[in-house]
């Protein structure tokens, strides 16, 4: 049967239009995914608010952060949801405050966690995670450097922790987990003991950091990017080798240990950032720095760790336990060389924010602690709505580490023992640096935020 030349003509255009169609769908899909940003979060550990020259430091050096700074914002008010670790960074990936997830302390040996009521490590059965969100939402996603949510190997952790992984992670390399890491300054495939290796304590930024441009190749341009890399510096133990030690020679020996190992830290940063340039990806990248706690009190950091004048350091949730840098860079974005002392800021607005520049809705149900923060991304000012709330169950009441609750409501903060019955309560807007205890006069406000927080605590596993 012949088609008539008129049929033939129709023939074709149907098949054109739906051939074009077809790629008109392809290159919106390609367009949609190309706006959503790469996002890597750089997570140092035991960096205190005032280990920065941007955030006050006179005799530290760290040139390439104080750029990055320059380059972008940075903020005075954000805060960590624990003055330690593993509860700290467990807020990064679940949203939550740590205690939610019985997350006390640091996850240490199993027969340590049992007498602090924790798991051996972060909850792996949960309907989401930062990481497996942003992979759901077409992400490439990875984590490198310290891990600290369960495993690490023995003395330190549970060996049969999950491998980070698990929680939604394409790649990985770790400390303080389970699954491939270094040895010195080479790759190693198992999990193991690295406190005792020098090199690898020498050489771990730049490690991790060769380790997170090398993915950034391999994988620019294909599908947008999340990268966790998390630093270990300063965290003890600290061993800068003689070269990383020279620029400090006229200090004291723990000022020299310490601003040695800040100092190379933030050289690797400055490398990171140079090639995330060179391969012309700033316009599309947003990049923040920011640390898990205060500067410890042991070891060369106290001495020269600073936290530029807040109470309290690592372990405390006074203001120098909780409250650390956050410098948010992104060409063409976020406002270059801004100071934001206003936004009040946590860690568990991370991942609510990262979903939504990644266009991808949380379930309603899962309860999210933090706040969609994107708004200072548009270089304005962000108003909390929620509370923060902090809980400490190892109180030391003849040191900083006494308060066993705390809350933060717009400009109030509310700390407090029953035990002792201690209670100190700032208005941190007007009291950065918790000098004028106001609870004696403002006995209402303090049974009202006091409320708060156990009703908050009602809510938790016991």
């Amino acid at each position: 049967m012949s088609i008539s030349p008129l049929k033939y003509i129709i023939i074709l255009l149907v098949v054109f239009s739906m051939f074009s169609c077809k790629n008109l769908k392809k290159e919106v899909s390609k367009t949609s995914e190309s706006t959503k940003p790469n996002i890597i979060f750089i997570f140092a550990d035991d960096w205190g608010f005032g280990d920065l020259g941007v955030y006050g430091n006179k005799e530290v050096v760290t040139p390439n952060i104080d750029k990055m700074a320059a380059e972008g914002t940075r903020y005075t008010q954000f805060h960590v949801t624990s003055g330690v670790c593993s509860p700290s960074r467990s807020s990064v990936l679940t949203g939550h405050f740590p205690a939610r997830h019985n997350v006390h302390g640091h996850f240490a040996p199993h027969d340590l966690n049992v007498k602090r009521n924790m798991p051996d490590y972060l909850d792996d059965s949960l309907p989401l995670y930062l990481p497996k969100t942003l992979q759901k939402a077409g992400y490439k996603t990875a984590h490198f450097g310290k891990w600290h949510l369960g495993g690490g190997g023995l003395p330190n952790g549970d060996p049969n922790a999950p491998e980070p992984k698990v929680y939604g992670y394409d790649e990985t390399r770790v400390w303080n987990g389970n699954g491939p890491t270094w040895k010195g300054d080479q790759k190693w495939p198992t999990t193991r003991y690295m406190d005792n290796d020098t090199l690898w304590v020498q050489s771990s930024s730049r490690v991790v950091v060769d380790e997170t441009i090398d993915f950034i190749k391999r994988n620019k341009g294909k599908q947008p990017l999340f990268i966790n890399l998390w630093l270990k510096d300063p965290h003890t133990p600290l061993w800068p080798s003689e070269e990383q030690r020279k620029p400090f020679k006229n200090l004291s020996q723990n000022k020299e240990t310490y601003y040695a190992v800040l100092k190379d830290a933030d050289f690797h940063v400055g490398r990171l950032l140079k090639s995330i340039s060179e391969m012309g990806l700033d316009e599309n990248t947003l990049i923040i720095f920011s640390s898990d706690n205060g500067p410890a009190a042991y070891g060369p950091s106290l001495e020269a760790g600073s936290t530029a004048g807040l109470k309290g350091r690592k372990v405390d949730i006074l203001q120098g336990g909780v409250v650390v840098p956050f410098i948010v860079k992104w060409k063409n974005h976020v406002k270059e060389n801004k100071v934001d002392s206003t936004s009040v800021l946590s860690t568990v607005d991370l991942l609510p924010t990262f979903a939504s520049l990644a266009k991808i809705d949380l379930p309603k149900d899962y309860n999210i602690d933090g706040e969609n923060i994107t708004s200072i991304l548009k270089n304005k000012t962000f108003k909390r709505t929620k509370p923060l709330f902090w809980e400490w169950r190892f109180p030391k009441v003849k040191t900083n580490h006494w308060a066993e609750g705390a809350v933060r409501n717009k400009d109030w903060k509310l700390l407090f023992n029953e035990k002792i019955s201690r209670e100190e309560l700032y208005n941190i807007s007007k009291d950065p640096f918790e000098k004028n205890n106001l609870a004696e006069n403002n006995k209402q406000l303090v049974t009202e935020l006091k409320i708060l927080w156990k009703d908050w605590k009602k809510d938790l596993p016991k």
